[in-house]
């Protein structure tokens, strides 16, 4: 969230108007344009980079307890965010009644899909090898993150740009009905999850590039008794 208020200061142009205000608001159509078509060319490119980077388990059933966890762990969350959205009634109502039924929504709906993979880890390109070490198990598990966000890129980066619109919406309404500064606020986060749903799939790849050659030296290394071997 820190992230997200981070990025959202990068549009306090808005705020001043004027000739600079027209100019930052160009600049940011131009760069959401640039992120959206980068993610387009992404999208097939991340699923060859997951078909050419295997990886193996010896037995799935560490994949079910993750995924069971995890299922458990969203139903628990949305739950908790439902009573809390309820309890705010008490307080009036808003815009905020739409946009955050939304946004829960698409976070649970984020959430079970990414428990779902965990019992198909075949869709991450992590194969049943009877053969496979303890070591090389480890290392399934752990590359088993950075592959979920490429597995689910474009979902995310919808769900960004969603949460970006009806937040910029919310912040909206806030700013005519109630508070100037706490509109600004608001409007200024959702460009943030705007702009950061533009360019997650690009993001995500840049990511899995870097981190996973780790994974694979220590696979390569691993491999060296095997070799010759059938």
């Amino acid at each position: 969230m820190e992230f997200l208020f981070s990025l959202g200061n990068l549009f306090n142009f808005l705020n001043y108007g004027g000739f600079g205000g027209l100019i930052g608001c160009l600049v940011l159509i131009i760069i959401v344009l640039v992120g959206l078509n980068f993610s387009g060319r992404f999208k097939t490119a991340i699923d060859e980079l997951v078909d050419a980077n295997p990886t193996s388990i010896s037995n799935p059933v560490v994949f079910t307890v993750f995924g069971v966890l995890t299922f458990l762990a969203v139903v628990v969350a949305t739950l908790g965010q439902l009573v809390a959205y309820f309890n705010m009634f008490q307080y009036g109502f808003g815009m905020w009644v739409l946009t955050d039924l939304i946004r829960i929504v698409l976070v649970g709906m984020l959430g079970f899909a990414i428990a779902g993979l965990y019992f198909q880890p075949e869709r991450a390109n992590v194969k049943i090898d009877k053969s496979s070490s303890v070591a090389e198990d480890v290392i399934a598990l752990l590359s088993f993150g950075l592959k979920v966000p490429l597995c689910f890129a474009a979902m995310f980066s919808n769900a960004l740009i969603v949460l970006g619109v009806i937040t910029i919406l919310s912040g909206l309404g806030s700013y005519f009905d109630t508070s100037n500064y706490y509109g600004a606020m608001t409007v200024q986060m959702g460009l943030g999850y705007f702009v950061l749903g533009a360019f997650a799939p690009f993001l995500f790849y840049l990511l899995f590039l870097f981190l996973f050659p780790i994974y694979n030296f220590w696979l390569a290394i691993l491999h060296i008794p095997k070799i010759g071997k059938k």
